[in-house]
């Protein structure tokens, strides 16, 4: 009875294991390289690029849907390379969401690069952390059955990147200062507690797109920062000189006791000889 349960148990495992593996979705299309930008200044120009590679792993036949947040027309060009690594095919499309729907990625495709180009959009939300970012790049596979018809699309990979204004650039640039400076003082001792107001404000003005304000309280918290480490710094001197100080008196004492013993016996011994 033992034995039928154990084998009936076995039975089930091995389903189940079975039902798992045909469950389990087949590794995705990869990225094997990507040049994209990790910050970028609104209004500029941009661009961004990405290989993908391991292209039949889902589906043998597909399409390629882009997206992105870049203005002003976004320009996309799609490299069909082949497996002699020559380019077959090239297409371009623009908008900032696309699909290249007039070729197919199959066999014997074996990689395809993505570069999308536009202007770096205006930041919509400021807000000091997290940093303001932009879609810069966002790529689906969209499968395509053996009767022409297509399916849900699955996103292969999202990229996005931080924008900023040469202002809000300046304005972080004191807030990391003053951060940095604050940090040191603390490690010293020092009492930052005006310096941490002072940088709670100017990342508030951060957020209210104030960035004159923000510099201004910014430098204040690094200045105040500074000064309190100065001081933490100078107080743990006073310290040590007055440690050296008493231990300095102590040794005279040692010594001035040393030496009134010493005398002590010297004339106890003379007068008893």
């Amino acid at each position: 009875m033992s034995s039928i349960r154990c084998s009936r148990l076995l039975a089930c495992c091995l389903v189940a294991v079975l039902a798992l593996s045909v469950a389990a979705p087949a590794a995705a299309v990869s990225v094997d390289a990507e040049d994209v930008p990790s910050e970028a200044e609104a209004g500029t120009q941009y661009e961004a690029s990405v290989t993908l590679t391991d292209l039949y792993s889902d589906n043998s036949k597909w399409r390629l849907n882009a997206s992105t947040e870049l203005v002003e027309d976004p320009l996309w060009t799609v490299e069909y390379v082949g497996v002699d690594g020559d380019v077959t095919e090239e297409v371009t499309r623009t908008g900032q969401n696309v699909t290249v729907s007039e070729r197919d990625v199959e066999s014997p495709i074996s990689e395809v690069r993505v570069t999308v180009e536009g202007e770096v959009p205006e930041v919509g939300n400021w807000s000091y952390e997290p940093r303001p970012s932009f879609l810069a790049m966002e790529l689906a596979q969209v499968p395509v059955t053996s009767d022409g018809s297509t399916g849900a699309p699955s996103t292969i990979d999202t990229w996005t990147t931080a924008h900023y204004t040469t202002d809000s650039q300046e304005a972080r640039e004191a807030i990391e200062s003053a951060t940095e400076a604050i940090s040191s003082a603390e490690e010293a001792g020092g009492d930052v507690s005006d310096a941490e107001n002072a940088l709670t404000n100017a990342k508030r003005f951060y957020r209210n797109e104030d960035f004159d304000a923000a510099v201004s309280n910014a430098e204040d918290a690094q200045e105040q920062a500074n000064d309190a480490e100065q001081s933490a710094q100078s107080s743990q001197q006073t310290q040590q000189l007055l440690l050296y100080a008493g231990v300095g008196v102590v040794v005279l004492l040692l010594i001035g006791g040393g030496v009134y013993w010493y005398r002590q016996n010297q004339q106890d011994t003379s007068r008893l000889g």
